[in-house]
């Protein structure tokens, strides 16, 4: 599998499916698994560097990890877990470090009680403390929040986008979840099976994916292959065979009439038209998906299988009848080129 990123004083989200090696890439970064070859630096110091042989063991990286199952240790008290990683400190000092993390993740009344007594929200700032415990230089948070019910989750959403305008490292956190990526991240890097397949601003990865499998994996559900057939400055004409388009893209200069490109969308971004305009298609719903803000609509090209996902806000009008054809207007500004 191959990673190349880079993270700064800020919080990164690893997103991907289930098996692609998200959770791998943290526990090479904290030394848990050794990768066969590379290079992995933080702050300027070599953690690891195959051609040079060096492989820091866990204990010198200075880097705090928070489980996707917590890991805490049922025999140890709240006070006890939180103390474990900075158990070398004089007595006093570790006491006060201890007793800061207690009150700033509100577990100050718990500190007596065993894991077992604690709600899963509750073992999760445990498991956050004893990995801040130590100061490290970068948290690693595995999954986080999979496992905890939406009140608490947003609780908690709330408390590390907190903790971590205090905190003065870099943090990464593995998720399958965009939504909660896109909340919390101001970086993003998409993994696949077999390896990172794009990193960098969270609003260049939502808007500007790099590829189809990251646009599928980033929400962008609608994309179309089509053929160039015009360039005019820098707005570009194509044709989908049942339609056809104009978008603006970054570089219009590198492509060509009858050039075979593919374009994207955000389902999001499409609108309802009363009439057939510019970068209009007539296009048939075939299935409405009701949630609880908004209508997820599935639109249809006549007489070919093109599909056409499409999202609008119920406070903007009525449920639409199945069935029916209606016009899309897809606005050329929110349209994108992406690659294979």
């Amino acid at each position: 599998m191959g990673v190349n990123f880079a993270v700064g004083q800020e919080i990164m989200a690893i997103l991907g499916p289930s098996g692609c090696g998200k959770t791998m890439t943290l526990k090479c970064i904290a030394g848990l698994m050794t990768p066969d070859q590379g290079k992995i630096v933080l702050n300027e110091q070599v953690l690891f560097d195959s051609q040079q042989r060096i492989n820091l063991p866990t204990r010198e990286r200075n880097i705090g990890f928070l489980f996707q199952n917590y890991a805490l240790f049922p025999h140890l008290t709240v006070y006890e877990n939180i103390a474990f990683g900075i158990r070398q400190l004089p007595v006093a000092q570790k006491n006060e470090r201890v007793q800061q993390l207690l009150d700033k993740m509100r577990l100050d009344r718990f500190g007596h009680r065993y894991p077992v007594e604690l709600s899963g929200g509750q073992q999760q700032r445990v498991a956050l403390a004893r990995a801040m415990a130590p100061e490290p230089e970068v948290l690693l948070l595995d999954e986080p929040f999979s496992a905890l019910d939406t009140q608490v989750k947003e609780r908690l959403e709330a408390e590390l986008l907190e903790i971590q305008s205090e905190f003065q490292g870099h943090v990464l956190f593995v998720t399958h979840n965009l939504a909660e990526a896109y909340r919390l991240s101001s970086k993003m890097a998409v993994y696949e099976t077999g390896g990172l397949l794009q990193w960098g601003e969270r609003h260049t990865i939502i808007e500007r994916p790099a590829n189809k499998t990251v646009a599928r994996l980033t929400g962008m559900e609608n994309i179309f292959d089509g053929i160039v057939t015009g360039i005019e400055g820098s707005r570009v004409y194509i044709s989908l065979g049942a339609g056809h388009l104009s978008l603006y893209p970054d570089n219009p200069s590198r492509l060509a009439v009858n050039q075979e490109i593919s374009v994207a969308i955000r389902p999001e971004y499409i609108k309802l038209a009363d009439n057939k305009k510019q970068n209009c298609l007539a296009a048939v719903l075939v299935d409405t998906k009701e949630e609880l803000s908004f209508y997820s609509y599935t639109f249809q090209l006549p007489e070919q299988a093109i599909i056409i996902k499409v999202l609008i806000s119920k406070s903007l009008g009525r449920k639409l009848a199945a069935g029916k054809t209606y016009y899309l207007f897809i606005p050329p500004e929110n349209l994108v080129i992406i690659g294979g």
